[in-house]
């Protein structure tokens, strides 16, 4: 039976290199390879879910959009090798720094990163292997869904026999939050944000599906975008605005940082007027809210963790900035 220092061995033999020495880091391995350093993965997901990936990069290269790595191809022809059934992925490795959400200079380049990266996914058409990964069917409807849901742990919190302090904090923000989704659900069945999202669905998009700081690095070639295992057909723009909220809360609620990141954006991404009507209602819905109620209520431990807590807390503390950030963004957008 072979040693684990074996198996990798002849994982990265099936890919056409030699492996010379390796080091663990978190769940992937760093691999000093003849053909220089490279990542080697385990990954749980499906073969058809990292054909879907694979498909996304190649599709993505051809359309001139390089800021990625690729899988390299096993000797089967496959982005993958399947060892004592446990699928392997190899990749190079790319060293850089994370993106710093307050380096605002830093943040225009990655958001005309985001919005290439946007553009040069347009059509992608994936391999026969592949499964079809979209989220086109679950918006708007995945919204409304978590609309109700903040009433239902509302009514939750008044069973309770003591209130917890993020009880507390629930009841007394919940209004404010509740009507933001509210207002945010009756922009977004208006007539302009209906036909620009149903002009971005036929137009298949893939968004990266988790487009942060640890997956955005700055290498010697440039910004680099990695970690593809989420990508999915979605709304561009819902991306997009995600990441326009990471960064307001760190700068402040800056109304000028916002439009700024918007007017790059719109030159790879614009359908018409009712993009900025889209924009507004998802920048209003109050998406980190729901998550942390989410995972503070839905989670089956007795006792909750702390940080929940404290990152409500966090959060509550720049309402009245939110809410002007808001008030003003209204005002440029409507």
């Amino acid at each position: 039976m072979l040693q684990v220092a074996d198996i990798y061995f002849q994982v990265v033999k099936n890919f056409g290199m030699e492996l010379k020495n390796y080091k663990k880091m978190w769940n992937i391995y760093l691999c000093n390879t003849d053909q220089g350093l490279k990542i080697l993965q385990p990954v749980r997901g499906q073969e058809g879910r990292i054909w879907f990936q694979h498909s996304t990069k190649e599709h993505l290269y051809r359309q001139g959009f390089k800021q990625i790595s690729r899988f390299y191809l096993s000797a089967q022809e496959t982005p993958y090798y399947t060892y004592n059934r446990q699928r392997y992925v190899l990749e190079d490795w790319e060293d850089g720094e994370e993106l710093d959400y307050t380096d605002f200079e830093s943040i225009q380049q990655v958001t005309e990163l985001l919005g290439s990266f946007h553009q040069a996914s347009k059509g992608m058409c994936p391999f026969k292997e592949a499964d079809i990964v979209s989220y086109y069917s679950m918006f708007p409807n995945q919204m409304e869904k978590r609309t109700m849901e903040l009433h239902r742990f509302r009514k939750r919190v008044y069973e309770h026999r003591r209130l917890s302090d993020f009880d507390l904090l629930l009841i007394r923000y919940y209004s404010y939050y509740y009507g933001l989704a509210l207002e945010s659900l009756t922009l977004l069945e208006q007539g302009p944000c209906q036909v620009v999202m149903n002009t971005l669905k036929k137009a298949h998009y893939v968004c990266h599906g988790d487009f942060t700081h640890h997956n955005v690095r700055k290498t010697e070639k440039g910004w680099r975008i990695s970690d593809f295992s989420l990508c999915s057909y979605h709304i561009p723009i819902y991306e997009f605005t995600r990441f326009v909220n990471k960064t307001m809360r760190k700068s402040q609620w800056s109304v000028e940082r916002a439009l700024k990141m918007f007017e790059i954006y719109k030159q790879y991404i614009y359908e018409s007027k009712g993009m900025e009507q889209l924009f507004l209602s998802l920048l209003m819905f109050p998406e980190e809210f729901w998550k942390l109620c989410n995972l503070y209520y839905n989670q089956r431990r007795t006792y909750p963790s702390k940080k929940y807590l404290e990152k409500m807390q966090e959060l509550i503390e720049t309402q009245e900035e939110h809410q002007q950030f808001l008030k003003e963004m209204k005002k440029h957008l409507l």
